[in-house]
């Protein structure tokens, strides 16, 4: 561990960085792409310590694997600088394009030095970071109007909660911080935007169903869901549809009944009835539930007989979405039988609704679930929307029902119409 923190915070590193970020604030767009493309393909830069920089940097063991990582923070600095200004956001898609435009092996003064810089150049398209990279300009650039015939792919952009698992990875978040500032501010964007756009659909809605909407200008409806569903899903998760109950109010009541130091055995039963309670009585919620209770007597039968704290809590509840969305993430494909079961017996309201009270319960699992709702998105990701509608109902209920519990848009007024 020692070794990878020497290796992430070598100052030659720093060196290569701060020359970037000097460029980006003192000179024109055209000026820094061709700096940029100098540096990292001809070895050449007006700074002499920088190329000594980059000289050490190559001659290190490491350097195969870790040049993917100096070039990828490179290049979020430019465009965290850039995309916050629209009159030079058009150099981001050329900087992607200098990414992706070959590097021919030449020799000359620094033969050995050139031809190692350009061969990991070259090597950097074929990386994970090149992919997230080339994700996040898509993001930058797209629309998110939905099309019966278009890959599922391109509705990326309507779902927020899906950008950082999607184009930031899980590797070390200081080393990945200029990535994780642009992911993060383009989420929250777009998360306001979408909560806003449904506070004045809800607003004019329920005006209009008062009589008082008519001289208003129709406000149209922000999600993919007709009317029907947005209201029912409106009603699931935020009106009073279990014993009296909202969803949030039923999982604060599951957590006063079921405190640090219960019964694990007692605490997996209980949670189990929390969960099926969501459900309506049919012969296909008694098979649920079956299933449910012997995979909750399976999980962790060591810890039967001891007090729940809070890691097991949570690693209760992570293997718990596992169990209902994907069951084996490292299958190919994905196994996510019983999820795809779970819709065709309850609709994906709600299947999201089921989900919606374990993140409740255990808030620390909704990145966990987000990422295995991520791997969903990207198996299908190729697929025309038209024939994956089940799975972007799945999205928008999500969204919708993350909207209303952790959003960042003071939603309660919308809550209130459906108590």
């Amino acid at each position: 561990m020692a070794a990878m923190v020497d290796i992430l915070n070598h100052p030659d590193e720093e060196v290569i960085y701060r020359c970037i970020y000097q460029w980006v604030q003192r000179e024109a767009p055209t000026a820094v792409l061709e700096r940029f493309r100098e540096l990292f393909t001809e070895l050449k830069c007006s700074q002499p310590a920088v190329v000594a920089a980059c000289e050490r940097l190559l001659r290190r063991p490491e350097a195969s694997q870790r040049f993917r990582y100096i070039l990828n923070r490179s290049c979020y600095i430019l465009i965290n600088h850039w995309q916050n200004q629209p009159q030079h956001r058009w150099a981001i898609r050329q900087l992607v394009e200098i990414l992706a435009t070959p590097t021919p092996l030449r020799g000359g003064d620094r033969g050995k030095a050139v031809g190692t810089l350009r061969r990991l150049f070259q090597a950097f398209q074929g990386t994970d970071l090149y992919l997230r990279l080339y994700q996040t300009v898509a993001l930058l650039e797209a629309t998110d109007e939905p099309a019966e015939d278009q890959p599922l792919a391109g509705l990326l952009r309507r779902y927020p909660y899906l950008y950082e698992a999607q184009l930031a990875g899980a590797e070390d978040r200081q080393q990945f911080r200029e990535q994780l500032e642009i992911v993060q501010r383009l989420q929250t964007q777009a998360q306001a935007q979408f909560e806003q756009q449904l506070g004045r659909y809800v607003t004019y809605e329920y005006r209009r169903a008062l009589g008082s909407a008519k001289h208003s200008e129709p406000v149209p409806n922000p999600t993919l869901l007709t009317n029907q569903e947005l209201f029912m899903a409106f009603k699931l998760y935020s009106a009073r549809v279990e014993h009296g109950l909202t969803y949030q109010e039923r999982a604060e009541q599951f957590l006063r009944e079921n405190p640090e130091g219960q019964n694990y055995r007692l605490y997996k039963h209980n949670l189990a009835a929390y969960l099926i309670a969501a459900m309506p009585a049919s012969k296909d919620r008694d098979i649920f539930a079956r299933k449910l209770y012997q995979f909750m007597d399976q999980l962790f039968p060591q810890f039967d007989n001891q007090g729940v704290n809070d890691f097991l809590v949570t690693r209760t509840c992570s293997r718990l979405l596992n169990f209902l969305v994907i069951e084996n993430q490292n299958q190919k494909g994905a196994n996510h039988k019983t999820f795809i079961d779970l819709i065709c017996q309850l609709g994906p309201t709600r299947v999201v609704g089921l989900l919606l009270k374990i993140v409740l319960i255990c808030k620390k699992v909704k990145g966990y679930l987000e990422r295995l709702i991520c791997l969903l998105f990207n198996h299908y990701a190729d697929q025309a929307q038209g024939q994956v509608r089940w799975l972007i109902k799945v999205l928008e209920n999500l969204k919708l029902a993350f909207s209303l519990h952790f959003g960042i848009v003071d939603l309660r007024f919308v809550r209130q119409l459906f108590a």
